[in-house]
């Protein structure tokens, strides 16, 4: 990493809207620990406890992304879902760190499926040694000081190799809804390959339609319901693409039509 350049944060949470105080307070933290760092600070928000939509974004954007090592991401969705009996002094799961192939750096709370979609792509995917209790909001007052020992270079807090610990991404499920309404899925568009210009009944969220599946997302009339390969997509490390299957209802909201689903909701079809 080169001392004299910027850095490039990127926050992936569950807090609510990017305007919300939880967001603010954040950043506050993690500029506190950043100390002589410049550091740039986005985020984005993800939907309450859903790590299939946090897995899916992280990858999106990371994988993606060619900033190498000047790029981090601090992830946080942490539903307790670990240990579903009562916890004390607010327990949750742990933090992990992951390095990728392209550079980039992760630092997430390892939650469901939060880190299923990258780790194909991770040089090296470890526990945090640091606190997973303390506080109800750890990513505040917890973590973002083991964030900031790594954005200095401090590897330190690193703990044991977690990578055949991480479940494997969910087949064949929604997982993110865009701000249109769209489903972004983890059907890969070559499945779909055999159904081209024909009309299929998909089921998602018990709710069953028939959609056309086209060359495009605008490949059908107005009012009619799509399934097509989408904006979203990453390299396989085989070298192969993986690219998104969207759901969507041309002019309207395949979420509302749908029930508005939630990431891990099963997509199938015949």
């Amino acid at each position: 990493m080169t001392d004299n350049l910027p850095l490039f944060v990127h926050i992936i949470a569950d807090y609510g809207p990017v305007d919300d105080m939880a967001f603010s307070e954040v950043r506050q933290a993690l500029r506190y620990e950043f100390r002589d760092k410049i550091a740039h600070i986005e985020a984005s928000s993800i939907p309450a406890f859903d790590t299939v939509a946090t897995g899916f974004k992280l990858a999106q954007l990371a994988i993606n992304h060619r900033m190498g090592d000047r790029q981090f991401f601090y992830v946080n969705t942490a539903p307790r879902k670990d240990d579903l009996k009562p916890r004390g002094n607010n327990a949750g799961e742990g933090l992990a760190y992951a390095k990728l192939k392209n550079g980039v750096q992760i630092v997430a709370v390892n939650s469901g499926h939060s880190l299923s979609f990258i780790k194909e792509h991770a040089l090296m995917l470890r526990a945090v040694n640091c606190p997973a209790e303390g506080s109800q909001f750890r990513s505040r007052d917890v973590f973002p000081a083991a964030f900031g020992l790594i954005i200095h270079g401090d590897y330190s807090q690193l703990g044991a190799d977690i990578l055949n610990n991480i479940p494997d991404a969910p087949e064949n499920v929604v997982c993110y809804t865009d701000g249109y309404g769209n489903l972004k899925t983890s059907v890969d568009a070559s499945i779909l390959e055999e159904f081209k210009g024909k009309k299929i009944p998909v089921t998602i969220n018990g709710k069953t339609v028939d959609a056309h599946v086209g060359q495009g997302i605008f490949s059908v009339p107005h009012g009619e319901i799509v399934l097509s390969a989408g904006s979203s997509g990453w390299m396989h490390t085989d070298g192969t693409k993986f690219q998104s299957v969207e759901c969507v209802l041309r002019g309207g909201s395949a979420a509302a039509e749908f029930n508005f689903p939630k990431g891990g909701a099963e997509v199938s079809w015949n």
